[in-house]
């Protein structure tokens, strides 16, 4: 493996540094994720080039994948694959792995070695379609990957040098703040309903899908991949699914007009090939605060003091139900109205959770309990 660790430090060339610059403020400027994917990455292009991207959106927690802008990608009949690949064979530079990384970025190439063919998604997609090397780079802010950028290019270039590689870990912090921001853009209106079914065969080709379902993929804040195809959210999940010990998998995934959706898989075993069922519907209450706390990026206390303050407990209250001082109360909603952009209880309730209902979402070890 090269040692890109000394050479990640900044861009080299004015070229590059000016590209990171211009990438940075119009992903600053964007008001939804896939907006933002669809102007900063251009700008990346102008000083890196590359022959297609994908720009995806990832649940902090989970890192699943929860929607994005694929239309630059390979097709959609590669991406049920792709995401096989990634949730559940494994590969070179998985997300869960350069999450946790100290360098946000990695390509296949300085992962092995040059050696490209020692990774299933090169031998399975990448090749056959005459691309040669891929980059990655997760997205980070506030300890939490909400995104990642996926270069590749053509077999004939050749693959993205350390300078390229540095230029683009520039990338992670400002794009990953302005992604987690765009998450928390105000809701225009949510969409009310009755979930939907689609029936997926091994090789997630659709065997069937409901009118309510197909409503519903359309109405996800995703670009999808070219050719058709389900959401690559949608491929995820079912992927997840698959190799999940319970069998089942589920991610709130953003709606166009800036709600929230859950999407549901089941393993299905009754049959000779595995299949998976897949359900979409409006989210839960507790789906879309839960949604909402992670793009703030609060902390657990803080989520702790504000599920307590979003249902009316006074702060001597909170002081007593969560074991903390009167005083650590107050830091931690001074903390809150500053990540939230609020400046009181009354505005936190009204103008941020006006249009979520808190239901007994609890904490970790009750709704009483301490948090570590």
């Amino acid at each position: 493996m090269r040692d890109v660790g000394r050479a990640l430090r900044s861009p080299s060339g004015p070229a590059l540094q000016a590209a990171q610059k211009r990438a940075v403020r119009a992903g600053q400027q964007a008001a939804t994720p896939v907006t933002l994917f669809e102007e900063a990455v251009p700008e990346v292009a102008v000083a890196m080039p590359f022959d297609l991207w994908a720009g995806v959106l990832l649940d902090p927690v989970t890192l699943l994948n929860t929607g994005g802008c694929f239309r630059h990608g390979v097709s959609a009949q590669w991406m049920p694959r792709m995401l096989d690949i990634e949730y559940r064979e494994g590969d070179a530079n998985q997300m869960p792995a350069l999450a946790k990384q100290s360098m946000p970025v990695g390509s296949l190439a300085s992962s092995l070695d040059g050696r490209l063919e020692r990774s299933v998604r090169y031998r399975d997609i990448y090749r056959p379609l005459g691309l040669g090397d891929e980059m990655r780079v997760v997205l980070r802010d506030a300890g939490r990957v909400w995104g990642a950028l996926v270069l590749a290019r053509a077999a004939d270039r050749p693959p993205f040098s350390d300078a390229e590689l540095a230029f683009a870990a520039g990338l992670s912090a400002p794009l990953g703040r302005a992604l987690r921001r765009s998450l928390v853009a105000p809701t225009r209106a949510m969409r009310s309903g009755t979930s939907g079914i689609a029936l997926l065969a091994a090789d997630y080709s659709v065997i069937s899908t409901s009118s309510t379902a197909a409503a519903w993929f359309a109405e996800l804040a995703e670009e999808p991949a070219r050719g058709g195809g389900l959401p690559a959210s949608a491929y995820s999940v079912a992927a997840a699914a698959r190799r999940s010990e319970s069998g089942g998998s589920r991610a709130c995934v953003r709606t166009r007009t800036g709600g929230w959706a859950a999407l549901e898989g089941w393993r299905l075993e009754a049959h000779e090939e595995p299949r998976v069922a897949l359900s979409i519907g409006p989210a839960a209450p507790s789906d879309q605060v839960e949604a909402l706390i992670k793009a703030y990026a609060l902390t657990p206390r803080e989520c702790a003091v504000l599920t307590q303050v979003l249902r009316g407990a006074s702060t001597k209250e909170i002081s007593h139900r969560l074991r903390l001082s009167e005083y650590t109360v107050q830091d931690h909603l001074k903390a809150i109205f500053d990540k939230t952009g609020v400046r009181s209880r009354r505005e936190l309730m009204g103008h941020v959770f006006f249009r979520h209902y808190l239901p007994d979402i609890g904490l970790p070890n009750g709704p009483h309990a301490p948090v570590a």
